[in-house]
C-alpha cells in the first residue's frame, strides 16, 4: 500500500465564503411530484437570488423556474424533479431534471417537439432577453430529461422592459 496522503490537498483548505454572493450561488434540490411544488420553488428561487445579490434577476428567475418545473410536471406527472440554480461565468444557470420515461427511438423526436412547444412562451422571453433555453435527454444512468436556461445579468433589465 502506498502513501494515501498524496490524494489530500496540499496546504490549508481555502476559507469558505462568509457571506452569500453571486459567486457562491450554487444550489440543487429535489422536489416531489405535484403542482404544489411550483409555489415552493418560486419562493425558494426568489429568496436565493435575493440573498446572493441577484435580486434584480428574481422576476425572470422565478418565471424560468416555474415554467421549467411546470414542463417537467406536465410531461412527467406525479414524478420527482430536481432544480439547480447556479451563477457561473457571469450568467444565471437554472436546470431541471425530471424522470420522464424513455421512449422508443421513433417516438423521441415527437415527444421532444411537444415539450419544446410547451416551452415556447419561456423560449421567446429567454431569447428576447439574450438567454438560451435548452432541452435534452439526461445522460445515463439517470435517464429522464434535462431542461435549462442560461440568463445573462442584463436579461433582468431587458425582461423588465418587455
Amino acid at each position: 500500500m502506498g502513501n494515501h496522503a498524496s490524494c489530500l490537498p496540499d496546504g490549508p483548505l481555502p476559507a469558505a465564503s462568509a457571506a452569500p454572493s453571486p459567486h457562491n450561488l450554487n444550489y440543487s434540490f429535489g422536489l416531489p411530484g405535484g403542482s404544489y411544488c411550483l409555489g415552493i420553488a418560486r419562493g425558494t428561487v426568489r429568496r436565493l437570488l435575493d440573498a446572493h445579490g441577484l435580486g434584480d434577476m428574481a422576476e425572470l428567475g422565478v418565471l424560468a423556474a416555474s415554467e421549467l418545473l411546470g414542463n417537467a410536471y406536465l410531461f412527467t406527472p406525479r414524478r420527482e424533479a430536481s432544480l439547480s440554480v447556479r451563477w457561473r461565468f457571469g450568467v444565471l444557470r437554472m436546470t431541471v431534471f425530471d424522470e420522464h420515461p424513455a421512449h422508443p427511438v421513433d417516438a423521441r423526436a415527437g415527444c421532444r417537439t411537444r415539450r419544446r412547444q410547451a416551452l415556447a412562451g419561456l423560449d421567446a422571453v429567454v431569447g428576447a432577453c439574450g438567454g438560451i433555453l435548452g432541452l435534452a435527454e439526461a445522460e445515463s444512468p439517470l435517464g429522464g430529461n434535462r431542461v435549462w436556461v442560461v440568463l445573462p445579468r442584463d436579461a433582468a433589465r431587458i425582461y423588465a422592459a418587455l
